[in-house]
């Protein structure tokens, strides 16, 4: 059976994007209107009740009435609980455009499809136009529809969606678009609608998207079809899109109702209601964490060594590196400025090995074209060198090194199902393979490099006995196991791209359509599923990608186009198993580049490059602490969110005490303050200190990239585990258990009323009147200053009414008599009328809300039968790397512990309190919790974090489960839906207790204070 991609619906992130859109218009009257597709007798329009839609050319569009001040109201609310500044960007004097911005990886183009199936659910709309800016992000949206379709029919009933790619040749799908009443899906090429206009800006009819055609209803263009539908608009990647004033008009002649725009890399954010930032993304384990092997060789110094590093014109000059002599006799390899006609023998301190003709003859600045050339015949292109060994010697390095992360990878990644991927990027197809003047072909530098170092590593008696032993088939033919993506000429000879050309789409579409097969393991009989070695050419460089990508090497020879970031895009996702289900555990996700250049260039570069697109590290912003929870009596976090004008006086008492810069840069000072707890506050902010140092903290955290020399792999301490502490607590903590829900229907009752009457007050629908004079004179007609009033309409707003009780239902998956009752007793009821959507979109989140708060407190946990309880394999550290100096440490104690290395995942609570059982004496065994130990809740898995056995008074031992949380009263700064998760392993853990009295389940941040 072919492997298919299995995909998870309750990703919270995700989740917290699609709402952030859906949420915008959630007090919007939306509805579907109708227009006449084509030339129409008057008649006919009178019958459009009657008559078919086929006979008489009727067309489905999008419509709305908008009110713009409670848009704006949800716009702000919005952005209040994303922790966003408020905006009002206007786009043709209205809010129009909202930007989504989420890190590549973490499935961008999932959010965008399924919020397009939560904007027809909620709302009705059924029109939508997902404008791309390459061929390669074409072919990736279009392979996202195919696959996910299975997963989308399930979510959402079947229901009918229809895309399809604009092709100017088959007007087919574009008429449908406009005359079906289904959800319609158009995916188009910026490009295909942009060039209709001149570099006037003037409407261009050559085009064919602006020209009209028989095909069509009416004999309209596309652009007009298209336009009266009133599509929502999804920009990807607009940064690339509409980032001239010529694209922009284009996006506005689809007359969009809204437009959505979706990127890890925005340049300009119009009303930004979500952010996933790179640091969230990489600390929350939504990507592939970044591991570094540097792959380095000294300079040589012997004979002659020029590399060209840069050219300038106005004047024409070059920065070459040369070997450079000193006055005490050695060389040293630096940069100088060279002109034509100069000589590098006088430009190296008179170094005798340039003596040799090295004078400059010519430099090209044309772009493309960069290069130096010599009296010699000596020819440089830009970041290309001569006279240096080391290069080709560092070029098969880090294919061997390459080669050796691979097999290593896969030995740890074969247990849990998953084929291992390497990516190697090449700037020239000659590299790889050579055509030859007679027709034939040869392998090219790098392939053979490959090939001869793949057989020697292969067969060495090293990874033959490893293999052998975890029973995984080892091929030994380089030539089966490597395989190439580039583009084809007419002879289907491979050729240099630029990523952007015809034959360039057939290379996206064998790379998307060969993405399952790749990361299917070899079965003898597809020979394609015997490849796991890539090689494509750096221009391809975004738009497609493969989960199971775990090194990625960059082979380029001259100037390296590809940044950092888009090298590491093309291996970001979570890697998905042979069920097509995607693994979350961090220690299977790690994405190794073997550079050639040292980790903290690496490092650093790539921090660089996050912040030249607009990441500010180590920053606070006035609303950096407006989606925190306001605390209830009991100290526990509530639904109320802290709010901007709170958050911005914390962010100005931290300005006015220099503890952040003026441009709300941490001081080393604060970062101090928050890890000592000795952080001044205003009395009015005291309790929510927890919630505060802990944003405080994240901020300050910088991107954690791994440092391949400092890799260590975690062993189970055989010792430990036959310690008798260690059998005592897992003889208490093994057993597995079910969990049965007794709700309090009374209880769930009174607690949605509850939150019901504090819901905000149900308003009707505004409609503005617009009024202006006339003013006429000899230039003619125009329209004076706009007034807007409002004018009250509300006893004539009539709906087709749902059926409230039904429609919580589907949201909420309670039974008609508790709905009927919460509903008849809330006192709310009569609101339905006024707003039908907006009432049942308030109530089920009311009804949510008291579902946390309820369910918990109706828990019962039993224990399954023994034979089901956790076997201690589940202990295993699976091939669990840790990285010295960045999230692991060898305990001083290590007789003690689980493992050999202790792993940790927060800097500012989990080391810590690993640091302080590691010196506490009282504690006989300790170990924190693999993510493979969870227990079940109706909230989803929950792993808890410490389990250890102490000894009091060197008498009583007590065994001790432990979830380390924020702040000095840790569960205070939890979220409400970890507090419900948390809530309910109180519960299992009590259930576990019966039995073992000794056995105890708390939530701490530290240890012990004074060992703090």
């Amino acid at each position: 059976m072919a492997l298919q991609f299995q995909y998870s619906s309750d990703q919270q992130y995700q989740l917290d994007a699609i709402n952030a859109v859906t949420d915008l218009f959630q007090d919007q009257q939306f509805r579907m209107s109708r227009f006449t597709a084509g030339e129409t007798e008057q008649w006919m329009v009178d019958r459009w009740q009657s008559a078919s839609d086929d006979t008489v050319g009727i067309g489905f569009a999008n419509d709305l009435r908008v009110s713009e001040r409670r848009l704006m109201d949800g716009l702000h609310a919005v952005q209040e609980r994303n922790c966003l500044p408020r905006t009002q960007v206007l786009t043709d004097g209205r809010l129009r455009d909202f930007t989504v911005e989420m890190e590549t990886g973490t499935g961008k183009t999932y959010v965008y499809i399924r919020t397009i199936y939560e904007l027809h659910q909620r709302y009705g709309l059924t029109k939508f136009i997902i404008v791309v800016p390459s061929v390669a992000i074409r072919e990736g949206v279009k392979k996202s529809f195919e696959t996910m379709k299975e997963h989308f029919d399930t979510l959402y009933d079947g229901a009918p969606l229809d895309y399809f790619v604009y092709d100017s040749n088959n007007m087919g799908p574009v008429g449908n678009f406009a005359m079906s009443s289904s959800i319609q899906v158009m995916i188009i090429n910026i490009g295909a609608f942009n060039k209709a206009f001149d570099k006037n800006g003037e409407d261009d009819k050559s085009n064919l998207f602006h020209r009209k055609s028989e095909k069509l209803a009416g004999g309209r263009s596309p652009q007009e079809l298209v336009s009266e539908c009133h599509p929502i608009v999804i920009i990807d990647e607009p940064q690339s899109v509409d980032n001239t004033a010529k694209a922009k008009k284009a996006i506005r002649s689809l007359n969009p109702l809204f437009v959505l725009r979706y990127s890890a890399t925005h340049k300009e954010a119009y009303n930004m209601v979500y952010r996933l930032t790179p640091v969230d993304a990489f600390q929350e384990h939504l990507v592939k964490g970044i591991c570094v092997d540097s792959v380095l060789s000294q300079a040589n110094l012997n004979g002659s060594y020029v590399r060209l590093d840069s050219v300038s014109r106005d004047p024409y000059r070059a920065k070459v590196t040369l070997d450079v002599k000193q006055k005490d006799g050695g060389q040293k390899r630096k940069s100088v400025q060279v002109k034509v006609g100069q000589d590098l023998y006088e430009r190296s301190g008179y170094n005798t090995d340039y003596k040799a003709g090295w004078i400059v003859s010519n430099i090209d600045t044309a772009e493309g074209m960069e290069s130096i050339e010599f009296q010699n015949g000596d020819y440089l292109e830009l970041g290309e060198a001569k006279g240096d060994v080391s290069e080709t010697l560092v070029k098969r390095a880090q294919i061997r090194r390459t080669i050796e992360d691979h097999l290593e990878s896969q030995l740890e990644m074969h247990a849990r199902g998953v084929k291992v991927l390497s990516l190697f990027f090449i700037d020239k197809v000659g590299k790889y393979r050579e055509y030859q003047d007679d027709g034939t072909t040869a392998d090219g530098e790098y392939a053979c490099m490959f090939d001869e170092e793949y057989r020697d590593l292969v067969n060495s008696t090293k990874w033959e006995r490893r293999y052998e032993k975890a029973g995984i088939p080892l091929i030994d033919d380089p030539m089966r196991v490597r395989t190439a993506y580039f583009s084809e000429d007419r002879k289907r000879r491979f050729k240099d791209t630029r990523g952007n050309t015809a034959a360039d789409t057939d290379t996206f579409q064998l790379i998307m359509r060969k993405k399952e097969t790749l990361i299917s393991f070899p079965d003898g009989k597809d020979p394609e599923k015997d490849y796991s070695f890539i090689f494509s050419h750096s221009a391809l460089k975004e738009g497609w990608d493969n989960p199971n990508v775990f090194q990625i090497c960059t082979l380029v020879e001259t100037k390296d186009t590809m940044t950092k970031r888009q090298k590491i895009g093309r291996g970001l996702r979570l890697c998905v198993d042979q069920t097509g289900r995607r693994c979350f555990e961090p220690e299977a996700n790690t994405l190794t580049v073997i550079a050639n250049e040292s980790y903290n260039d690496f490092a650093n570069g790539l921090q660089s490059e996050f912040e030249q697109s607009g990441f500010r590290f180590g920053v606070l912003t006035p609303e950096s602490f407006t989606s925190l929870h306001l605390l209830d009596d009991e100290g526990k976090q509530t639904e109320a969110l802290f709010g901007f004008d709170n958050s911005k006086a914390v962010y100005d008492h931290l300005a006015s005490t220099g503890l952040i810069t003026g441009k709300g840069e941490i001081t080393e000072t604060l970062k101090t303050a928050v890890e000592e707890d000795t952080l001044d506050l205003p009395d009015e902010f005291e309790p929510m200190r927890d919630q505060i140092e802990q944003v405080i903290a994240h901020k300050a955290e910088k991107l954690q990239i791994k440092d391949k020399s400092e890799e260590v792999e975690v062993q189970l301490n055989s010792d430990a585990v036959q310690s008798d502490a260690f059998r005592e607590l897992w003889k208490r903590i093994r057993p597995r258990t079910k969990f049965e829900l007794n709700v309090d229907s009374d209880q769930l009752v009174e607690k949605s009323i509850e939150y019901i009457g504090e819901m905000e007050k149900i308003r009707p629908v505004e409609i503005h009147s617009y009024r202006s004079t006339l003013d006429i004179d000899d230039a003619g007609v125009t329209a004076g200053d706009a007034h807007m009033s409002m004018v009250d309409m509300a006893q004539g707003l009539h709906y087709d009414l749902p059926d409230p009780i039904r429609e919580l239902q589907d949201v909420v998956g309670l039974t008609r008599k508790t709905l009927k009752r919460i509903l008849e007793e809330c006192g709310r009821l009569d609101e339905f009328t006024i707003d039908p959507v907006t009432f049942i979109t308030q109530v089920a989140a009311c009804i949510q809300k008291a579902k946390r708060v309820v369910l918990p407190k109706g828990i019962t946990y039993t224990k399954l039968p023994e034979d089901e309880w956790y076997k201690v394999n589940v202990l295993s550290p699976h091939g669990m790397k840790g990285y010295l100096k960045q999230n692991a440490f060898p305990p001083s104690h290590v007789d003690k512990w689980l493992y050999d290395y202790v792993v940790y995942d927060s800097t500012t609570i989990e080391r810590p309190y690993a640091q302080q059982l590691d010196r506490a004496d009282d504690v006989l065994f300790c170990a924190k919790l693999p993510d493979s130990f969870v227990i079940d809740t109706p909230f989803g898995s929950y792993n808890p974090d410490w389990a250890y056995v102490e000894e009091k008074s060197g008498k009583q031992k007590v065994y001790f489960v432990i979830e380390t949380k924020g702040g000095k009263n840790g569960i205070a700064a939890t979220r409400p839906e970890e507090r419900s998760k948390i809530d309910c392993a109180e519960v299992h853990f009590a259930e576990l207790a019966k039995d073992h009295p000794d056995l105890e389940y708390d939530v701490r941040t530290q240890y012990d204070k004074v060992m703090q």
